[in-house]
């Protein structure tokens, strides 16, 4: 009989029943098998996936005299503005509705909280782990690459919430002043929050691009900039039309755009993850899964968009940015390592059909460029053939201005494969003599855009003298213009313009299409015996848990 057995025998009955529970029932489940016990267990699990850089950046963060003067000036200003508001509408603060006024301030200050200081320290969080080399004592723990940013970003997250919590109060003010809704409210906070979330994760990205102290500077000065720019375009949005009760729409119209906007949040995570992840490892599959949900969310948005509006110029706006995600995104694939590590020719396709379906997903950029095009080719031609539908349905449905969407396939794939096809044709040398990397191809791309609206004005003042400025054959090359004319109500004119970029594009594409055999050469190789038995370990329970004894 165990001791504990034996002191529950031994002590007292309360009420005199023979089946009394002396003790509390915690006290009789040792083992916890009961509900508080796999409470317990529960709340231990959620303690144990917390992340270790979170419990650091947590406390180094919120004793930083940064993060002091920021919520002390953060408290100072709000509950200034409560005492000038109060004050300036006092008397008629009792009869008349002023809480749109109030509400106002408050937003200016919990925006410039949120979007100046938040991204700046995240930041500075994640380069100075880079710059100092203490992030090679993270890298030799067992913590992935995507938990340390992962980390960094839920310290942010964490500093979020501490605002929020200072100001939360103030906007429950302004709600009980009258003049402004609960819905009004809860959308300024969610387009605050969601656009302060976009710009922290777009920081740690710009964090990890940073290899020394001018680029970091210069890069720093680029995300001040940004952050002014989405501050002031956000303040611009919220208080002509959010706080001036001038927004309407569905639910689904909302929600769309802004589960949108925090898929980029996922995407720079694994971006930055995978920047300062090591070479060997698999760093494309994940980033391309999620471009591809990406692509689907975008394509549900502007059909939505279509229905609700019946306006086809969603499809060719959906279509246009499909083909400049692509575009940007298939620019820097195109600067990433020929070179392939064993652990990624592990997981390689083997037979002929898997690496037809599978091998797009994998690391190279010659895989990553036709990823890109085939799912891009995939989306428009979908959304295509929902601009189809409207367009033969009749009025009821959309009304009939622009080019037919079918044209617009060939035209944005054609600029696609010509525009995409030269980067990577052009760059392939250069990256062989300097080694890859992202900012060739960039340059590239940069310069290949110019030379296109460039080139046509310059044979216009050669051969008439100035700048045309009727729309012509000679013109393709300008996607600017091109663009701009599929949106006039006659569509692009002439039509051969469209079959003319597409054929360029056809023609560019095949040369690189050439030179992918390479990655129809490359073999599986098989797992060593010793990494099978070191992965077996790891899967298998340790030998010096403790035995249960019966």
């Amino acid at each position: 009989m165990s001791e504990a057995t034996r002191q529950s025998s031994d002590a007292p009955s309360l009420g005199g029943a023979s089946d009394a529970i002396p003790y509390p029932s915690l006290a009789l489940d040792p083992e916890g098998e009961g509900v508080f016990g796999n409470i317990e267990r529960w709340c231990d699990r959620c303690v144990s996936k917390l992340n270790p850089i979170l419990i650091k950046e947590a406390r180094q963060s919120l004793k930083s005299r940064q993060f002091l003067i920021t919520f002390f000036c953060l408290l100072v200003a709000s509950c200034a503005w409560t005492v000038i508001g109060v004050v300036s509408y006092a008397p008629d603060i009792y009869f008349l509705p002023s809480g749109q006024d109030l509400m106002s301030g408050y937003f200016i200050i919990l925006s410039v909280s949120m979007l100046a200081f938040v991204p700046l320290v995240a930041f500075r969080s994640l380069a100075a782990e880079l710059d100092e080399g203490t992030y090679e004592m993270l890298a030799i723990t067992r913590l992935s690459a995507w938990r340390i940013v992962s980390g960094k970003m839920n310290s942010a997250c964490l500093q979020m919430l501490i605002y929020f919590s200072a100001i939360v109060p103030c906007l429950a003010f302004c709600y009980l002043l009258r003049g402004v809704g609960l819905l009004t409210i809860l959308l300024t906070v969610v387009l605050v929050l969601v656009t302060s979330l976009v710009l922290t994760s777009f920081a740690l990205v710009l964090s990890t691009v940073a290899k020394g102290r001018t680029l970091q500077t210069f890069l720093l000065v680029g995300l001040v900039a940004l952050v002014v720019f989405a501050e002031f375009t956000l303040s611009a949005f919220v208080l002509s039309e959010v706080l001036g009760e001038r927004w309407s729409g569905t639910f689904l119209g909302y929600a769309l755009p802004i589960t949108m906007a925090l898929s980029f949040v996922g995407l720079f995570l694994a971006a930055a993850a995978a920047r300062i992840a090591p070479v060997t490892e698999n760093r494309s599959t994940r980033l391309r899964a999620i471009m591809l949900g990406q692509q689907i969310l975008w394509i549900v948005t502007i059909v939505y968009a279509t229905w609700a509006t019946k306006e086809i110029e969603f499809i060719n706006l959906g279509m246009i940015m499909i083909t400049v995600y692509w575009f940007f995104t298939g620019t820097l694939i195109c600067g990433e390592s020929r070179e392939l590590s064993p652990r990624v020719l592990r997981e390689w396709p083997s037979t002929y059909a898997t690496k037809m379906l599978l091998s797009w997903w994998m690391p190279g950029p010659g895989t990553g460029l036709m990823f890109c095009i085939s799912t891009a080719l995939a989306g428009m031609i979908v959304m295509a053939g929902m601009g189809m539908f409207g367009w033969m349905a009749g009025t009821d449905i959309v009304r009939h201005n622009g080019s037919p969407p079918l044209f617009l396939v060939a035209l944005n794939a054609g600029y696609l494969f010509g525009y995409l096809g030269c980067v990577r044709l052009l760059s392939m040398p250069l990256l062989k003599r300097f080694g890859p990397s992202f900012i060739t191809p960039m340059i590239v791309a940069l310069v290949l855009l110019f030379l296109g609206i460039l080139v046509p004005c310059i044979f216009d003042v050669i051969f008439t003298g100035r700048v045309s400025s009727n729309y012509s054959v000679m013109h393709a090359s300008n996607w600017f213009w091109t663009w701009g004319e599929s949106f006039r109500r006659r569509g692009i004119q002439p039509v051969d313009v469209t079959f003319l970029i597409l054929f360029c594009g056809l023609g560019i594409m095949a040369l690189n299409l050439i030179l992918l055999f390479r990655e129809f050469q490359v073999e599986r190789i098989a797992v060593p015996a010793r990494v099978e038995q070191d992965q077996q370990n790891d899967r298998s329970p340790s030998d010096s848990a403790p035995i249960e004894q019966p």
